[in-house]
C-alpha cells in the first residue's frame, strides 16, 4: 500500500477581491505530481477558499496522510500554522513551504517538522529518495542532504541547509493535474472554467516592495513553446479560460511572439489573461498578436502616477510609460485591469487624487488600490523593520488591503481611507450604471462586483477600524487630515 501525502493551500482569512474566485497557485499540484512519479507514494491537494478544510473529515473520505505539505504566503500562513497544528496534534508530519516561510523558517519551524525555502522540487525529489520506506523522524541526520531545507537536529538545533541553484529546465516538471483537487481548485467565472498555466519563473526587475526575485531569482527561466502547447490543449475549449500566471508574460518579446504565432496556429478556442509590464507599449504590434491569440485582459502593476514613488520603488518605469502602454493595449482591444499602490514615502493626498482622476479618465476596465505592503522578502520589509516602522505582525493583515506600517505622510487610518475612497469613488453604483449606459459590459459588471466587495469589507473590518481611528489622531504632515471612513462615521 503506497503512503499518501496531502497538500493544502490555505486560504486568507480577509476579504478581498479574489475572495469568490479560487484561483489556486501552482506550486502544490507541481509538488503533488512528483510525489505521484514516486512509486511508494501517492498525492492529493485541497484548496481552499469556497471549501474550508476539515481534517477528520478529509481523513474520513480519503484516509489518514503520512504527511502533509502545506504552502502558504504571508496572508495565508496564519491559516496555515493553525491547520499545521492540527495536524501535529494527531501525530501527522508537516513540510511547510512557500514565499513567507522561506524568509522567515525559524518561526515557521514552531509549526512543522520540516520547512522547504525557495523553489521546492529539488527539495521534494531528495525527501522522497529518503522517505522509500515512508517518512523518517525529522532529527535524522540524513535530513542534512535535503537541498533548501530548514530543520531541527536531535539536539534541538535548527539547521538551514545549503540552497541549490534555481531549476533551469522547466520542461521536466509535472504538467499539474488539477483533477488531485476533487473540485475545491476549479474556478468557474462567467460560466467558464478558469485554470493557471504557467510559462515562466524569476523577474530581474527585483522592486522594492516585491518578494518575487528573492523566492524565484532574477534570471528568466522559459519552458519550451512545444511544452507549453501541449498542456494547452487540455483545455482547448470555449468554455475554458486560461491565466498564464508569469509574472511578466512579455518579458522576452522574441519568444512571446513566437508562442503567440504558435497558439494562434493550434486556433485554440479559449481565451486568456495574463500579468506584464508597461513596456509592452513600446511593441504595438505584439500586443495585436495577443490579441488575435485570444488576449481578454491582462493585469498591469501600474503602481502610481507620482513619479517620485516609481523611483522609490525601484519600478524602472515611467508615467509616460504607463500612459503609453493603457493607450496600445485598448487599441488592440484588449481590457487592462490596472494595479495601483498607495502609501510611498513621496506620495500624499495629491497621489490619491490624482490616481483616482487618471483612472477614471483612461477608461481602464477594472482598478485595484493597495495599500504598500511589506512583505518578508522584500527590501521594503527590511527597510522598514530597521527603521521600527512596522506596526503589526498580524499576518493576516499583510493582504494589501490593510495598513500595518508607518507612513510618513500620512497617518495609518488616513492612508487605509485613501484606499477606502478611493474604491468608493471608483465603484459608485452610479459608476456601473454609466459604464452599462455606455455599453462596457464588463467593466461594468466588475464595478457592480467591486462595489459589493468594497461595502462587505467595510462592514467586516468595522473594529479594525475603529482601533486604526483611535491609534492615528495626529495631523498628516502633509496637510489636513483625509476625509474620514464612510465605515467609522
Amino acid at each position: 500500500m503506497k503512503n499518501l501525502m496531502l497538500f493544502i493551500e490555505p486560504t486568507s482569512a480577509q476579504l478581498n477581491i479574489f475572495t469568490q474566485f479560487t484561483l489556486p497557485r501552482l506550486g502544490s499540484f507541481i509538488l503533488a505530481g512528483l510525489v505521484n512519479r514516486s512509486p511508494g507514494w501517492s498525492a492529493r491537494v485541497f484548496i481552499e477558499g469556497r471549501q474550508t478544510f476539515n481534517l477528520p473529515v478529509w481523513i474520513e473520505r480519503n484516509g489518514r496522510p503520512d504527511v502533509v505539505g502545506i504552502s502558504t504566503i504571508t496572508a495565508t500562513v496564519t491559516r496555515g500554522y493553525a491547520l499545521a497544528d492540527e495536524c501535529r496534534a494527531l501525530g501527522i508530519p508537516v513540510v511547510l513551504g512557500g514565499p513567507h516561510v522561506t524568509f522567515l523558517p525559524e518561526e515557521a519551524l514552531g509549526h512543522a517538522e520540516l520547512v522547504v525555502r525557495g523553489e521546492g522540487e529539488g527539495a521534494m525529489e531528495t525527501l522522497l529518495d529518503l522517505w522509500t520506506a515512508g517518512y523518517i523522524e525529522s532529527t535524522h541526520a540524513q535530513y542534512a542532504t535535503v537541498p533548501n531545507l530548514s530543520w531541527k537536529d536531535a539536539s534541538g538545533c535548527v539547521i538551514h541547509n545549503a540552497t541549490v541553484p534555481w531549476i533551469t529546465d522547466l520542461d521536466a516538471l509535472p504538467v499539474p493535474d488539477f483533477s488531485l483537487a476533487d473540485g475545491t481548485a476549479d474556478c468557474v467565472i462567467g460560466g467558464r472554467k478558469t485554470v493557471m498555466v504557467q510559462t515562466s519563473r524569476g523577474c530581474p526587475f527585483d522592486c522594492s516592495f516585491c518578494s518575487v526575485t528573492g523566492m524565484f531569482g532574477k534570471k528568466f527561466r522559459y519552458r519550451s513553446v512545444e511544452s507549453i502547447l501541449k498542456e494547452l490543449h487540455h483545455y482547448d475549449r470555449p468554455d475554458h479560460f486560461v491565466f498564464f500566471c508569469d509574472d511578466n508574460f512579455t518579458a522576452n518579446p522574441r519568444r512571446a511572439r513566437e508562442l503567440l504565432e504558435a497558439m494562434i496556429a493550434e486556433g485554440f478556442q479559449f481565451q486568456w489573461s495574463t500579468q506584464v509590464r508597461t513596456d509592452l507599449g513600446r511593441d504595438p504590434e505584439l500586443v495585436s498578436l495577443m490579441k488575435r491569440a485570444g488576449c481578454h485582459t491582462v493585469f498591469i502593476g501600474f503602481e502610481s502616477v507620482n513619479p517620485q514613488s516609481l523611483a522609490e520603488m525601484k519600478k524602472n518605469q515611467s508615467l509616460a510609460d504607463i500612459r503609453d502602454a493603457i493607450d496600445v493595449v485598448q487599441k488592440a482591444g484588449i481590457h487592462i485591469h490596472g494595479m495601483f499602490v498607495f502609501g510611498f514615502d513621496a506620495d500624499n493626498r495629491d497621489t490619491v487624487e490624482a490616481t483616482v482622476r487618471f483612472a477614471r479618465e483612461r477608461k481602464l476596465t477594472s482598478v485595484q488600490l493597495l495599500i504598500l505592503t511589506p512583505l518578508p522578502g522584500s527590501q521594503l520589509y527590511q527597510q522598514l523593520y530597521a527603521e521600527g516602522r512596522i506596526t503589526s505582525f498580524d499576518w493576516e493583515l499583510y493582504d494589501t488591503h490593510h495598513v500595518v506600517y508607518r507612513p510618513t505622510r500620512f497617518t495609518p487610518y488616513e492612508l487605509q481611507c485613501a484606499q477606502i475612497n478611493g474604491h468608493t469613488r471608483l465603484y459608485a453604483l452610479s459608476e456601473g450604471f454609466r459604464k452599462l449606459a455606455c455599453g462596457r459590459w464588463v467593466a461594468a459588471g466588475l464595478s457592480f462586483y467591486a462595489w459589493k466587495i468594497n461595502r462587505d469589507w467595510q462592514k467586516g473590518n468595522q473594529g479594525y477600524l475603529r482601533a486604526l481611528a483611535a491609534g492615528s489622531r495626529q495631523p498628516d504632515s502633509a496637510g489636513e487630515p483625509l476625509t474620514a471612513c464612510a465605515a467609522t462615521r
